[in-house]
């Protein structure tokens, strides 16, 4: 039998303050309180009566079976991470005489199982990086790319484009040609999308990595609001819904202006260049969008200094990104994911480098 409980959950600690500067520690991940959301899938009804009896003593009701869960107790094999990101605990009859030490036996062992149900977990919303480029052509949909394939090493995500202008994210990681759902086939007056459902039709470059880009040709994609604002709508719904499953999206939002619709939802990126126009464009930016992490792209000839254009803007955490012939190389090749994983990154680890550091600086505890 398979039910779906809830307890109801009060709000997460708030976050600890990160130390101003370069390479600060950013913000604690938030841990979830002691009541969760609990699934049972035991087969034994018996068994699955010792669990129920734990349950009721913990005040925790059932509900309509098919919702997402925090922990799911179950009798069969399952064991780490369930659908979702669910933790798993497994269970075992104490007259069966299994000998499982990576399953709690009942009745007798009640009061593991009770710690293990009030332990505290993780939120289960996950984050949302919106990377913006201050200027044109400053490199925001690549450092874009790179965030979510260093990313993708140890979670879910959702690398999403919203500025219709862009040249595409699918094209920076040389996947343009495969098959799968993009913004505008998003249907925005649905609400948000089935996560499970989301994950299976994006293309995947890798295992952990779904990219939701925007189409070239609306016209061919047939799907209401393509090419006009109301597909922005559908994104958003989209990056909501993974993000509820626990995934983290990444968004390439181009200029300020694509930023409009996700700003406030996440942590904010600003890519600009180390010349005036690109300080001053950084400066309208993270005027508007307090503790923004700020990438300043430096190259050959440049005007200003990187520390230069952080003490004009009057960011708090910056970071500098070298103007790299390898990453130009791996982007007109289509190798950009498979150069990002290799070991340190390859000949784009300068790239890699400032990637790592900003997942770090703004996730946390949630990026090793």
């Amino acid at each position: 039998m398979n039910t779906t409980v809830r307890a109801a959950r009060p709000e997460s600690p708030p976050y600890g303050a990160g130390r101003s500067g370069v390479g600060a520690t950013g913000p604690v991940a938030g841990v979830g309180a002691t009541a969760t959301t609990v699934r049972v899938t035991v087969s034994d009804p018996e068994l699955e009566a010792d669990v129920r009896a734990v349950l009721a003593a913990l005040a925790i009701e059932a509900v309509a079976a098919g919702e997402p869960c925090d922990v799911e107790v179950t009798d069969g094999a399952g064991v780490g991470r369930g659908p979702g990101g669910a933790r798993v605990v497994r269970v075992v009859a104490d007259r069966d005489g299994v000998d499982d030490d990576k399953a709690i036996p009942l009745p007798s062992r009640t009061g593991d199982l009770v710690a293990r149900l009030m332990a505290p977990i993780p939120s289960r919303s996950g984050g949302q990086l919106v990377v913006v480029g201050a200027v044109g052509g400053g490199g925001a949909s690549t450092l874009a790319a790179a965030l979510a394939v260093r990313a993708a090493r140890s979670r879910r995500t959702l690398l999403m484009e919203t500025d219709p202008r862009g040249t595409g994210v699918d094209l920076v990681l040389g996947i343009e040609g495969e098959p799968g759902l993009r913004v505008e086939d998003v249907r925005a007056e649905l609400g948000g999308p089935d996560p499970d459902a989301l994950w299976a039709a994006v293309p995947r470059p890798l295992p952990e990595l779904g990219v939701l880009a925007r189409s070239r040709t609306p016209a061919e994609t047939g799907s209401p609001g393509a090419g006009d604002g109301g597909s922005r709508d559908g994104g958003s719904g989209a990056a909501r819904s993974h993000r509820g499953a626990g995934g983290l999206v990444v968004v390439d939002a181009g200029d300020p202006a694509g930023a409009g619709l996700v700003i406030g939802e996440g942590e904010v990126v600003v890519v600009t260049r180390a010349d005036l126009p690109g300080a001053v464009a950084a400066d309208r930016v993270v005027r508007e969008v307090s503790g923004a992490v700020l990438v300043v792209r430096t190259g050959r000839g440049d005007p200003l200094h990187a520390a230069d254009v952080a003490r004009f803007v009057g960011a708090e955490r910056w970071y500098v990104l070298p103007e790299l012939a390898g990453v130009r190389r791996a982007v007109g090749s289509g190798g950009l994911v498979e150069a990002l994983g290799r070991g340190r990154g390859g000949r784009v680890r300068g790239l890699a480098s400032v990637a790592d550091a900003v997942l770090r600086e703004v996730l946390a505890g949630e990026y090793a």
